[in-house]
């Protein structure tokens, strides 16, 4: 076969495949783009049994659970998730990568660097008080994620429950929203780190046509 017409069979075969990309609706007007490697799925129309079922178990060591059914845990459990407009799970170590957009409140202005940067260091202090978080570590950094106004990035480690994990917390706004997508992994993964860290990179935030 000649060349040229090896290569635009090649084309076309691969041009059947359609890409991985998932466009997501988050907001009015705002698509979030994330290209999710093997071993990860994209669940916007709700949270996936399993990272209900280990939320859940969470939710049972604080105090307000002490007399809830287990039925009532887990409902609990699944309205927190639920908060999300999409959640990125690793089903075989139970990493997730939580997406939540939310407006500004009515009148707000645009926050600038300084606000964000207060905000993820705010989010960093609430993690570290909780009940069931020790020996937490942290550190703000300014970030970049396509088609963000202004991005700021969280990392933290801690133990919760004794077990330790590890957490990355992009804050940013775009298009008079606030944007949050909060990684949460067990351990220290540092493949899970790389290909989350990798998926992000290539992520994009934009505007549609109104």
């Amino acid at each position: 076969m000649p060349r040229n017409l090896l290569l635009a069979c090649l084309l076309l075969c691969l041009s059947a495949f359609p890409s991985a990309a998932a466009d997501l609706t988050v907001a009015e007007h705002l698509v979030f783009t994330i290209d999710p490697v093997s071993g990860w799925t994209v669940h916007p129309a709700g949270p996936p049994e399993a990272l209900v079922k280990d939320t859940a178990r969470h939710v049972a060591h604080e105090p307000a659970a002490a007399k809830a059914t287990p039925e009532q845990i887990e409902r609990v459990a699944r309205n927190r998730l639920a908060a999300n407009e999409v959640i990125v799970f690793h089903a075989s170590s139970g990493a997730h990568l939580d997406i939540d957009f939310s407006p500004f409140d009515e009148g707000a202005s645009v926050p600038g660097p300084g606000a964000l940067k207060s905000s993820a260091e705010h989010a960093a202090r609430s993690l570290a008080k909780e009940k069931d978080v020790t020996d937490a570590t942290w550190d703000v950094r300014a970030a970049d994620i396509a088609g963000a106004r202004y991005t700021y990035l969280l990392l933290a480690k801690f133990l919760k429950h004794g077990r330790p994990m590890v957490f990355r917390g992009y804050v940013g706004t775009v298009e008079r929203h606030w944007f949050f997508l909060y990684f949460t992994a067990p351990g220290d993964d540092s493949q899970l780190l790389r290909e989350m860290e990798s998926m992000l990179a290539n992520a994009s935030i934009r505007i549609v046509e109104k």
